[in-house]
Formats: structure tokens, sequence, C-alpha cells
């Protein structure tokens, strides 16, 4: 029998529907063991490390930080080297444009310290009806409780938990199937995590501050600006430190951090190396790297109470009024110069005549008016 036409042409005889088969196949296999997607998906998200990390950061005497493994750990690890050796800042641009405004000598600044920035977003109105107008809040600094060192608050035990799950999950095909390198990758990364958390470099730059003078309180006023319906007036004494200081983000670098970034770099890239390298049972290691990624961006944007943030403060006194102006100068009535500055403010474009009068005639007075 001569051979096929189609043969000789060297034309495949293979019909559409097995090429349609073979790619459904290939499609069933990857959904069986998708191990190179779970390779891949390690290299996004590290913004959302970033954040979690700022939100859960650890503080002497607690050495253990609550934040899950995820897929955006390799990616993080490289923006850290990038922030030591050029920004030096670790923490994350803060995200609630805020001014504070020392009292004393009227300046203001723009907020550039992560924590102060979200003590302004978390903010929580006593009533609605305070939503309109201008509420001002006053509190003072709690004197028994250091500041940076966090309340453990439901974020916090959220994220113990996740890291205990995604131990339970890892133990799954090992006493399944025998196949440990998941709980062992799982362990270690967690390890990784944790030795990330830990570096000096955190703290140093998110608490940098010179200590309040026992005998000369520190008062300053926080603030979205012209237009934001509340002020945050915070006297700190004893010890504490200086939230102007803060607010300034100055530049902290430890010796430890650029070597530190660099090794855990590495080995974060070996880790990511073994997780690629599995080739079967991945959706384990799949589901334990989304239940961390969720977690890391739950803790990250979560509202939260400033002592969980390691800032505690207490309310003394509270004014409000649907009038701006009226407003400061009930403020003023508290705590001197605070309803003066704020004038500059909430009024940019300046005063009615009978308002700057009363501006005018409080920055004469010499009378030192304390919390009421």
């Amino acid at each position: 029998m001569p051979p096929s036409s189609l043969s000789l042409s060297g034309i495949s005889s293979r019909s559409p529907l097995s090429d349609i088969a073979d790619n459904f196949n290939d499609l069933k296999a990857q959904w069986r063991n998708p191990g190179d997607i779970t390779g891949i998906l390690t290299v996004i998200g590290g913004d959302i490390v970033q954040g979690a990390l700022a939100q859960l950061c650890s503080s002497n005497p607690r050495h253990f930080t609550p934040v899950a493994l995820s897929f955006g750990w390799v990616a993080y690890s490289f923006s850290a080297i990038l922030a030591a050796i050029g920004s030096r800042r670790f923490a994350p641009v803060p995200d609630c444009p805020c001014t504070l405004i020392e009292v004393e000598t009227k300046y203001p600044r723009e907020v550039n310290s992560w924590v102060l920035s979200r003590v302004v977003r978390d903010y929580t109105f006593p009533g609605e009806e305070l939503r309109r107008g201008l509420t001002v809040s006053f509190y003072q600094t709690v004197p028994d409780k250091q500041m940076g060192v966090p309340d453990r608050d439901w974020v916090y035990w959220s994220g113990v938990v996740v890291i205990v799950v995604q131990l339970t999950i890892a133990v799954i095909p090992g006493a399944l199937f025998g196949n440990w390198v998941i709980l062992i990758l799982t362990f270690g990364g967690i390890v990784l995590v944790q030795l990330q958390a830990s570096l000096p470099q955190w703290q140093k730059e998110m608490w940098a501050g010179r200590r309040v003078d026992p005998e000369k309180p520190e008062v300053v006023c926080l603030t979205r600006g012209n237009g934001s319906a509340f002020a945050m007036v915070i006297r700190s004494t004893g010890g504490g430190i200086r939230l102007s200081d803060m607010a300034s983000g100055r530049e902290v670098l430890d010796k430890t951090t650029i070597p530190a970034t660099l090794v855990l770099a590495a080995l974060w890239i070996i880790h990511l190396f073994c997780t690629g390298g599995l080739d079967s049972d991945s959706w384990y290691s799949l589901a334990i790297g989304t239940l961390g990624m969720l977690q890391n961006a739950l803790a990250s944007g979560a509202r939260r109470r400033w002592g969980a943030l390691g800032i505690h403060l207490k309310k003394v006194n509270e004014v409000h009024n649907k009038k701006v102006f009226l407003a400061l100068k009930a403020a003023e009535e508290v705590e001197r110069n605070v309803g003066v500055v704020l004038t500059d403010i909430y009024f940019p474009g300046g005063l009615r005549p009978d308002e700057e009068a009363w501006k005018q005639e409080k920055l004469n007075k010499n009378t030192v008016i304390v919390f009421g």
C-alpha cells in the first residue's frame, strides 16, 4: 500500500482533538500539583509584608512577632536591602497625611512616622454627631506603660492562630503520605520571618527620639489639616519619647542591618528554590501561603487601638462645636496656645478682624493653663 501523502509531506497526522486532549491533560496535571505557581507567587506582595511588619513589629522584652509566612517574603527581603543601603527606613511611607504642631514653639511639621500616622488614621469619633464641626480631644500619656511596647489585641492573636494553622496544614502531607518536606519548609520560613522581624533596625527607627524631660512636659497637636473634623492634643510626661522627634522621621541605621538583610535575602532565595522544587502535594504549600497572605493583608490594613501600636494614652478632656473657630476658642481655655496654633491650620486664608484680635490677645497673655 503506498504511503500516505500526509506522511510523505512530513505533516503530522494528529487530529485537532488530540491536541486539545493533551492541553487538557497538562492543565489537569497543573491543577493536581501547582508547584510552579507556588514558586512564582513567593515573589509578589512585598509591600503587604512590609505593612504587616510595621503593624506587628515586636518590642523588647518580646521577641515574637505574629506575622505569618506568606508569598511576599522573597520580594520583601530584597526591598529591605534597598532600604538599608538607600533610604535607611524599613517602615512604609505613612499612609495618612497629617501634621504635628508643637504647642510651645508653634512649629508645624509633616508627620513622617508610620506609628503617629496610624494613630491619626485610627481615631474614632466618640459620637456620630461630633463629625460635624470640629472636635478637639485632649490626651495624656499613661505613666505606667512604656512607650513602644504594644498591647496584644485581636490582630496580634490572629497572627498567632494563623501560624499554628499553617504548621498544622504542613503536618498533613507528612502524616498521610510521608512527605515531611512541606513541614520543614514551612517551619524554616517561619524562623526566617522571626529573624527578619527581630532586626534592631525596626525599633531604633520607629521609636527614634529624645526622652521627655520629667520637669517639662511636651504638648503637641495632631491633625489631618484644614477640613478635618478632629484634632488631637497629646501631653507627654515623665520619660516618654518626644512625639515631635518621632514625627520628623529621624534617619537611624543599626550596624547589623545591612549584613543581616543580605544574609536573610540569600536564605529566602534558598527557601524559594526549595519551594519551587516540590513535585507533589503542592496544594498544601499553596494553602499555607494563601492563608499567610490573607493574614498579612489583614494585619497591614486593620484599624487598631492606639495601645496596640505602642502609644498609650488616656483621654482627659474634649471640646466640640459646630463652628470651627468657637471650638478653637474652647480648646484654648483647656490648654494654652492650642487654639492659637490651630487657627493657622484651619484658617490658612486668615481670620476676621474680631477673630484676629482674639488671637493676638491670647498670644500676649502669659497665663499657663493646663488640662481641665
